[in-house]
Order: C-alpha cells, then sequence, then structure tokens
C-alpha cells in the first residue's frame, strides 16, 4: 500500500460515522454524527464536510482521497444515489457535492460492498484474491471482490445475494417478493418464523421473553431459547440455519471464492451458527469447491463501514 491516508465515511440513515485511516487500515482518529436525512442532501452534504474536516484535525493535509459507502441503489461511475429508502433520497449527486465541498477526490460505494472490500484488505480475507461478504442482520447483504476488485456488475447491482429466490412462493420479503433468502434466514426472517410458530400455537419460552407480545420477539430471543432446549426455537433455528447453507452452497458453486467471510448481527451466534453451517455446505457443495472453504466471521466489526470507504480509497477503486 501507498503511504498515504484516507477518510471513510459510512452514512447510514440515522448516522454518518467517520474514520481518518492509515495505510495498513489503522484508524487514526473517528466520531459520528447524527444524520437527520430529511434535512436533505445540501445540509447533509455540509455536516459530511465539517465531520471529514473534524476527523483530520491537523492531518489534513496528508488527506489524499475519501471514500463513501452508502445505501444503494448507486451509480458509482455517475456518483449518484439513486434511490436510498433510509435517507428518503433519490439522484443525489453525492460524489460531486463532496468532492466540491473537500477539495478532495470521493470514491463512492455499496456500503455492503465497502465492508466486503474492508475485510478482504484489512481484516478475515486478508491475503485471499478472491471471497464473497455476507453481512447478516435485518437483511442480507453481500460484497463479491474478485482477483482483489469489487465486482459491481453491470449496473452497480452486484451483490444484492439477500433477494436470491430460495423458495418459491415462501415468506413474503420485505421488498415484496417470495421466498428471497433474506425472508429465510435473517435476523427478521428467524424472528418472522418463530412468531408464525406462536400463532400456530405452538409451546415456546420465546412467548414469555417478549412478554406474550409477538412484536417484540427477535432473533437473539430465538437463539436463546434454542440454546435452553426450547424444541420451537431449536426447529427455527436449524431452519434458518438450513436455508442460509443453501444460499451460500449456490454462491459456492457460482463463484468458487477463496473465503467466505459472515458479518453482521446473526453471527454473533458464534458456534451455534457456524458449527452446523460448516457442515451443511460441505454436505452440500461439491467437495472439490467446498474443501478447505474458510467460512468465517467478519473481523472488523462495527468499524468494517468507515474501514471499507477508506480502503475503497486507497485503492482508488472507481471503475
Amino acid at each position: 500500500m501507498l503511504s498515504k491516508l484516507t477518510i471513510g465515511l459510512d452514512l447510514g440513515g440515522t448516522k454518518i460515522a467517520a474514520a481518518l485511516v492509515g495505510p495498513e487500515g489503522e484508524i487514526l482518529a473517528e466520531d459520528r454524527w447524527p444524520t437527520v436525512p430529511e434535512r436533505g442532501p445540501e445540509a447533509v452534504s455540509d455536516d459530511i464536510a465539517d465531520l471529514v474536516r473534524k476527523v483530520a484535525g491537523d492531518r489534513w493535509g496528508e488527506v489524499s482521497a475519501v471514500g463513501l459507502g452508502a445505501p444503494g441503489p448507486l451509480n458509482i461511475k455517475l456518483g449518484l444515489i439513486y434511490n436510498a429508502p433510509n435517507l428518503g433520497w433519490f439522484d443525489v449527486p453525492i460524489t460531486r457535492m463532496l468532492e466540491k465541498r473537500l477539495q478532495l477526490p470521493l470514491f463512492l460505494e455499496n456500503d455492503a460492498n465497502a465492508a466486503g472490500f474492508g475485510e478482504w484488505a484489512v481484516g478475515a480475507g486478508r491475503g485471499t484474491q478472491d471471497l464473497v461478504y455476507l453481512t447478516i442482520s435485518t437483511g442480507i447483504g453481500g460484497g463479491i471482490v474478485i482477483g482483489g476488485r469489487v465486482y459491481h456488475g453491470r449496473n452497480d447491482s452486484a451483490g444484492e445475494v439477500g433477494h436470491m429466490t430460495i423458495l418459491p412462493n415462501g415468506p413474503r420479503c420485505g421488498c415484496g417478493r417470495l421466498g428471497c433468502w433474506e425472508a429465510l434466514c435473517s435476523g427478521t426472517g428467524i424472528a418472522n418464523n418463530m412468531i408464525h410458530r406462536l400463532r400456530e400455537g405452538a409451546p415456546s419460552t420465546v412467548w414469555a421473553m417478549a412478554g406474550g407480545d409477538c412484536a417484540k420477539v427477535t432473533s437473539a430471543m430465538v437463539a436463546q431459547a434454542a440454546r435452553e432446549g426450547d424444541a420451537e426455537a431449536e426447529a427455527a433455528m436449524e431452519q434458518a440455519v438450513f436455508y442460509l447453507a443453501v444460499g451460500i452452497t449456490n454462491l459456492v458453486h457460482i463463484l468458487n471464492p477463496e473465503m467466505v467471510v459472515l458479518g453482521g448481527g446473526v453471527t454473533n451466534l458464534g458456534d451455534q451458527l457456524f458449527v452446523p453451517l460448516r457442515a451443511l455446505v460441505k454436505e452440500r457443495a461439491y467437495p472439490d469447491m467446498v474443501k478447505d472453504l474458510p467460512i468465517v466471521p467478519a473481523q472488523l466489526g462495527d468499524k468494517v463501514g468507515v474501514l471499507g470507504a477508506a480502503m475503497v480509497a486507497m485503492r482508488n477503486e472507481r471503475p
């Protein structure tokens, strides 16, 4: 890597995180501010510029570029946020707006792609050429790195793995389609599966955990109940892990990666998730494609957004 500093930005619906990052991925300074996106892109861009300068401090002159991980859909070539539901923004020329304010090159990337690139560059995937990164939390997102570069696809939409159809006519996804991967095994999918069981009258300690309110059921409750031997919770978790393995097997067969890296809140389950998941993928995949394939937890934690964006800027990932 070149000896230079970059700023990594992670733009979300509730917060803007920023970090000053060194050439080996070391965070030298960081901060986060609320987004308040309803004020509009111009006001938020002003805040982002102020935050960048605050984080850079007296090392502003050493900053060579800024990376921005943002929710999609995006056009990274034109620097546009097309449609970000969490922000309520449409056709926002965010790259031009921030470059004008900062007088620095800015590299826009989908937030999941940025996270995957961060894990590839300075996280669990360091030393590989190809990996698949998955973030499994409220939904399922993905980033694909091939030959050390993010794979963007025809219109910057590659990696939307959460919307693979895994079970035709399965549960309805938040996107409106049936049987999407994230509807089956994201945190939301696990909770919804458990809620369906409870409403069907299945006995489970999850009901008491949620205070008798299905709206309060979470995947963490389901996992805890499963660890404590609750049969219905065990069945819900087994189903989620099975469908997660089906999707990963599909990706392994299509992409033949060196590594699969899993991040997001659901991966906090640790061995409860990874042990049966690895066994199921090994059972379902072609032996040569899954032999010695690491399926590992992400390493960068809640810093993955800013570190990934900083690495995108550092490696000049703009196509």
